[in-house]
C-alpha cells in the first residue's frame, strides 16, 4: 500500500514521464562511472522503485557488465 501511496505522489510531482526520466539519468551516471567499481557502488545505491527500469535500459545499452560483481 505504501509503494502505491509512494508511486502516486512521485507521478504527481514528476509527471507521468518522470520515472523513465529518473531511471534514464541514473543509467547514463552509471555508465559515465570512471572504474566498474564505481559503476557497481552507484547500482547498488539505485532507489528501489526505480532498480528495475534501470536494469532494463543498461541492458537494453548494452552495459549489463556494469549490473553484475565479477564471480
Amino acid at each position: 500500500m505504501l509503494d502505491r501511496i509512494r508511486r502516486f505522489v512521485y507521478k504527481k510531482i514528476y509527471g507521468k514521464e518522470g520515472e523513465l526520466m529518473m531511471a534514464m539519468l541514473w543509467a547514463q551516471k552509471i555508465m559515465c562511472a570512471d572504474t566498474k567499481d564505481e559503476a557497481l557502488t552507484l547500482y547498488k545505491r539505485v532507489p528501489r522503485l526505480l532498480k528495475d527500469r534501470v536494469t532494463e535500459i543498461l541492458v537494453e545499452s548494452g552495459c549489463e557488465d556494469l549490473i553484475k560483481e565479477e564471480e
